[in-house]
């Protein structure tokens, strides 16, 4: 076999492999990829190399049955082909299964993973480049807690991260009775007394006490009566 024939054997088995890989995704993950969010049949070991993609939910607080947008971007040049996304409770483990509900995605298709509808997302042409996918997710109606997206991201044959956890941290959902309005002081009302002041007046420092004028002058006419008596 000459080197020609070598390097159209190599270039077909490559072919085949890069294939395989995306035909594992080519219908949108389908069911066998729920469980571990992994390409089935995949050949290559997930990158260990920083994702060059990541999922960015649009805030970071939502009501239970309110809905958020969710959108999955590249953070460098480079686009991806396939993509897997899913909600988890941040309390469990994943194996509990993905939980809330998905909206069509602006580039792809539902998926209903065991245990819930329409609960995941994923890609439905890995013919197409992708650079931005946009998909609205809603929290369950009887859910409190923390939740965390997580996504596969699928490049090319050799190159897929599995289960990335979106930017930012977790979003909470949170009950409608749990939102408290702003809590006013209640008002003391103070009623002040005036103290009472009883004023005592006290004669000046080595003064004599007053003494009645009319008395005074009584006891200078009773003076003459006496003398005469005498």
């Amino acid at each position: 076999m000459n080197f020609y024939s070598n390097l159209m054997l190599l270039a077909t088995v490559q072919l085949l492999c890069y294939v395989s890989v995306l035909e594992a995704y080519s219908n949108g993950s389908l069911l066998e990829a729920c469980a571990t969010m992994t390409p089935v049949h995949e050949t290559f070991e997930p990158s260990t190399e920083p994702c060059l993609y990541e999922t960015m939910p649009s805030q970071f607080t939502v009501i239970q049955g309110g809905s958020i947008s969710v959108d999955l971007r590249n953070i460098s040049s480079y686009s991806f082909r396939g993509y897997m996304t899913m909600a988890f409770d941040a309390s469990k483990p994943d194996d509990a299964g993905p939980i809330g509900t998905f909206s069509m995605p602006t580039d792809g298709q539902l998926l209903s993973c065991p245990g819930g509808v329409n609960n995941t997302i994923t890609h439905k042409d890995n013919n197409s480049i992708k650079r931005n996918v946009t998909a609205i997710w809603t929290a369950p109606a009887d859910f409190v807690g923390s939740i965390r997206f997580k996504t596969t991201f699928v490049r090319g044959l050799s190159e897929y991260w599995v289960k990335v956890p979106s930017a930012g941290g977790n979003i909470t959902v949170f009950s409608e009775s749990t939102t408290s309005s702003p809590t006013t002081p209640p008002t003391t009302t103070t009623t002040s007394t005036p103290p009472t002041t009883t004023t005592t007046s006290t004669p000046p420092c080595g003064a004599a006490p007053s003494v009645s004028r009319s008395w005074i002058w009584g006891v200078i006419l009773l003076i003459p009566l006496m003398f005469q008596q005498s």
